[in-house]
């Protein structure tokens, strides 16, 4: 579990992460009462962040306890040091718009693409799965895959959230793989996972990494990115930054081979229908991809790592569409440049600077 606390003083502000973290396996200003507790980004100077090393100090000596009580501690000490304290909400991944993947690139631009029709028309796959979030993407997305002709099933009931699942194959859908699309909106069911995965075309080791993680959530996918010591990765094994996935899956890894090699046939496929889409890809897909603390994706390129610093050179960010519709998604990011950074100063990160 992970709880975050917002802290006011004297005009400054700043925020901490308080994680489980009974083995001090993660990066933080200090472990104590079985928690990591850390910082966002650099602490302002001055009393705020005299205050915040004050707090971090005083929770040495705490036996363990649950993040939300080391949470409601920091609070409570910091309310009475005359700061403002509040828990909040951790920023979750951007809910990215299917449109992205509705159409075909023009001559000069990247979106939409769809990766998820080349690979089953490569042969990698029987089956697409869309979650869409409006009724006019739905019908967007219906319409493109049955004009490239598949057979198209809405499945499930429309959820809370308004997402809407689109199943689509050449011919009658399986009617196991409805089921088992129907059994996991119900809950978690690994059979079912597996059974989809499959027809996905999802690496197998993907599936197993998948069945086997003890959460789905953002929180699950997060934590299995690789520290930012670990050594750069393909590019075509991005999946952090959804516009730039070719793979409709997150991978078992960042160096899986199997994942690697679908990506890259999925792109030369790409390539084919629109020459120059792969280079345009790479100039942003062959960088550092990061989720923000505001929940936004950057691609950035710079000197040096995440684990000592990265000054940026350049910075691409990718906006959300609040209505579901594909607007740009592509925008400079000039704030950014010049900036030196370090993994603590994101949400999330994936160096895919590497070769492949």
């Amino acid at each position: 579990m992970s709880a975050r606390v917002d802290l006011a003083l004297a005009g400054a502000r700043a925020t901490l992460t308080i994680d489980d973290d009974p083995a001090a396996a993660r990066r933080a200003l200090v472990h104590a009462a079985g928690c990591a507790i850390a910082h966002v980004g650099a602490l302002p100077p001055g009393p705020l962040a005299t205050l915040v090393i004050e707090l971090a100090r005083g929770l040495g000596e705490l036996r363990p306890r649950p993040s939300a009580a080391v949470a409601a501690l920091v609070i409570a000490r910091a309310r009475a040091a005359g700061a403002e304290a509040a828990l909040v909400d951790a920023p979750r991944l951007p809910r990215w718009s299917s449109r992205l993947r509705t159409g075909a690139p023009g001559a000069a631009t990247l979106w939409p693409f769809d990766g998820e029709l080349a690979a089953l028309r490569l042969g990698r796959r029987a089956l697409l799965k869309r979650e869409c979030f409006s009724a006019a993407a739905a019908a967007a997305d219906r319409a493109w895959l049955a004009a490239a002709g598949l057979t198209v099933s809405a499945v499930g009931a429309i959820a809370a959230d308004g997402r809407r699942v689109l199943l689509a194959a050449r011919g009658a859908i399986d009617p196991a793989l409805i089921a088992a699309e129907l059994a996991i909106q119900r809950d978690r069911d690994d059979d079912a996972a597996r059974a989809l995965g499959e027809a996905l075309g999802y690496p197998a080791c993907c599936v197993e990494a998948f069945v086997a993680a003890a959460g789905h959530d953002d929180r699950a996918l997060l934590a299995a990115l690789p520290g930012p010591a670990a050594a750069p990765a393909s590019a075509l094994t991005q999946w952090l930054t959804q516009p730039l996935a070719l793979v409709s899956h997150v991978p078992c890894g960042l160096g899986c081979a199997g994942t690697r090699d679908l990506a890259a046939a999925v792109l030369a496929a790409l390539d084919a229908a629109t020459p120059g889409f792969a280079a345009r890809w790479r100039q942003l897909a062959a960088r550092v991809q990061v989720i923000d603390h505001r929940g936004r994706g950057l691609a950035l390129s710079g000197a040096g790592d995440l684990a000592r610093g990265l000054t940026i050179t350049a910075a691409t960010g990718f906006a959300v569409a609040p209505d579901d519709a594909l607007g740009p998604v592509a925008v400079d990011a000039p704030e950014a440049i010049g900036r030196t950074i370090t993994h603590a100063d994101v949400l999330a990160a994936a160096d895919h600077r590497g070769d492949g």
